[in-house]
């Protein structure tokens, strides 16, 4: 079976860790241009989804659990976030949250792969690649609550449906297909009929994805090995919305590689990652406009919050900072007490719901400020600053 050319990228979380350097990667900004959403490594485990303003401030961290978040993508309102919960396999599955980390839901729930989601133009729907008996992905898409699933392509043999997503006015679905690893662009009618080449079927060893659009449909932004092969980098091209027009934002040589592009439909610059033959297989988050120019660093490797205590693995506070609520994950609701002090000494003991493992503490009526959130739960026992905004 092929080797999938993003599978490759979480196997340099460990080269990181011990570089004390973190992985960027997959970034998508928010419809009013305000927010960019990306996963990290940064805090020395798991790629988790965080939150920041668009210059790069105000860093949220958003999720935070034993498998890795991936591919988030944004409801076209802003409100939500979808995104891959865990590796390219069986385990990885489909989950939806706000867009402040609260409300997480799980909308798949299978022995087979969920993966790559991305909203209708609506919102009303999402649509994914899935495995479908067979262990190469098909499209699907169901509603935003994981109702009406329903299978659009099915193609025989080792042939790849791949990474959908809606074009912007919703009459056409763009995705990766091909065979083994010549994976090219094409499109076709919401419905999985009417298929159309959008970038030429390529040879064995080339690749084009990572799709998305501007705002008004009109340009698609991608990356493709063309001019470098396959596994040896790749560059990212901005074409007409039917593929013709190439133009190439990058250069790569060889080993480099420019990936995963992002559009800010506002004001068209453009989010990507990087992974330099000579950075120690780290990927950054970089921004240029949409001729390629003016190249911006974007992100930095701080964490946010505070670091799990060694005897406390098992209880996650999220997000943080929090604005209203926030969620703590626990191995038992039902042992567990929370207090929150504020920088005076004064305790207090908010008001939560529970959800099986989940508690949702109600921040509604405290002062803006940095608390210490104490959690016993069992034996273990976790202490984090908390910042309430």
């Amino acid at each position: 079976m092929k080797t999938l050319f993003y599978t490759v990228i979480l196997m340099l979380t460990v080269s990181a860790i011990e570089a004390q350097i973190c992985n960027n990667l997959w970034p998508v900004v928010s419809p009013d241009g305000q927010y960019v959403y990306f996963s990290s490594d940064r805090h020395g485990g798991n790629f988790e989804i965080y939150r920041c303003d668009i210059d790069g401030n105000n860093l949220i961290r958003l999720t935070n659990s034993s498998d890795p978040k991936m591919y988030p993508a944004v409801s076209p309102d802003g409100s939500k976030i979808t995104f891959q919960s865990s590796d390219y396999g069986t385990s990885a599955e489909i989950f939806i949250m706000d867009n402040d980390g609260i409300n997480l839901v799980r909308l798949t729930d299978n022995s087979t792969y969920d993966g790559i989601p991305s909203f209708s133009p609506d919102g009303q729907k999402l649509i994914f690649s899935a495995w479908d008996g067979e262990e190469y992905p098909e499209i699907f898409t169901m509603n935003i609550d994981g109702s009406q699933r329903t299978q659009l392509t099915n193609m025989s043999g080792a042939n790849w449906q791949y990474a959908p997503r809606y074009h912007p006015g919703g009459t056409n679905i763009y995705f990766e297909a091909g065979y083994n690893a010549d994976n090219h662009l094409m499109m076709m009618d919401t419905d999985g009929t009417n298929w159309v080449d959008i970038t030429p079927p390529n040879y064995f060893g080339y690749y084009d994805g990572g799709i998305d659009f501007n705002a008004d449909g009109s340009k698609i932004i991608f990356f493709t090995t063309e001019w470098v092969g396959y596994n040896n980098g790749s560059d990212i091209v901005i074409a007409n919305a039917d593929g013709s027009e190439w133009q190439r934002l990058t250069y790569s040589t060889d080993g480099d590689y420019y990936y995963e592009p992002a559009f800010d439909r506002v004001s068209n610059k453009i989010f990507y990652c990087y992974n330099a033959v000579s950075s120690e297989n780290i990927w950054t988050m970089l921004s240029m406009n949409d001729v390629g120019f003016e190249v911006t660093p974007f992100n930095n490797c701080f964490n946010v919050g505070v670091e799990e205590l060694e005897n406390s693995s098992d209880i996650n506070i999220y997000p943080n900072p929090a604005s209203g609520a926030v969620r703590v994950q626990v191995p038992s609701v039902s042992e567990t007490s929370i207090t929150l002090t504020n920088t005076l000494g004064q305790d207090y003991s908010p008001p939560f719901t529970t959800d099986r493992e989940k508690m949702l503490i109600d921040l509604n009526g405290l002062s803006k400020g940095i608390y210490a959130l104490q959690i016993h739960s069992g034996s273990q026992m976790r202490t984090e600053l908390i910042v309430i905004e």
